[in-house]
């Protein structure tokens, strides 16, 4: 277990998906129907795509032992979150019974997958720490917060979706600034 290399896995399999994918597609346009099991085969590898693409992300810290276990858990929420989304998208599993599952393993998996590449970052001051640590906690509020709407089923105040623009700015300001101002400061001595 300690020398399984899970980027590899991910990568592959998100090359391959996405191939898939796109033979299916160009199939489908070129001469299918664009019939039932057509739509189910090309949802089916965009699902294999983005759960290897969330997995990916998290699997990048995977040889840091502080966050192996954060890696090793959204690898998890990736696999699981996957098998839940296909098992809706075949009908083993009936879609009105497991959506708002559905919906949360994909908020997970992408927000554990945000948090991972934010983690790559070694920050060379205090300041860009603090945005780190601010970016990341950011991220967890949006996630939080549509984990609840989903399980609400989107029955929240005007005020609560206002709540929800801002901190998703803060995320996005987060993640585009904090790299940028890692790149561009000096290193303390």
């Amino acid at each position: 277990m300690e020398n399984l290399n899970f980027k590899k896995y991910f990568l592959r399999t998100l090359v391959i998906a996405l191939s898939v994918s796109a033979l299916i597609g160009i199939f489908i346009f070129l001469i299918g129907d664009f019939g039932e099991t057509e739509f189910r085969l090309l949802l089916t590898t965009l699902t294999i795509g983005g759960y290897s693409l969330t997995g990916l992300c998290s699997a990048t810290n995977q040889k840091k032992p502080d966050l192996k276990s954060f890696s090793l858990v959204g690898m998890l929420i990736s696999i699981i979150g996957f098998v839940i989304t296909l098992g809706a998208i075949w009908e083993i599993i009936d879609f009105n019974d497991i959506w708002k599952t559905m919906v949360v393993f994909i908020i997970l998996s992408v927000a554990i997958a945000h948090i991972s590449l934010l983690l790559l970052i070694s920050p060379k001051t205090e300041s860009v720490r603090y945005s780190l640590i601010a970016t990341v906690v950011f991220v967890s509020i949006v996630a939080l917060m549509l984990i609840k709407s989903t399980m609400t089923e989107f029955e929240e105040s005007e005020f609560y979706f206002r709540l929800l623009g801002v901190f998703s700015i803060l995320d996005v300001l987060g993640t585009i600034t904090t790299p940028i101002l890692n790149k561009i400061t000096v290193k303390k001595e």
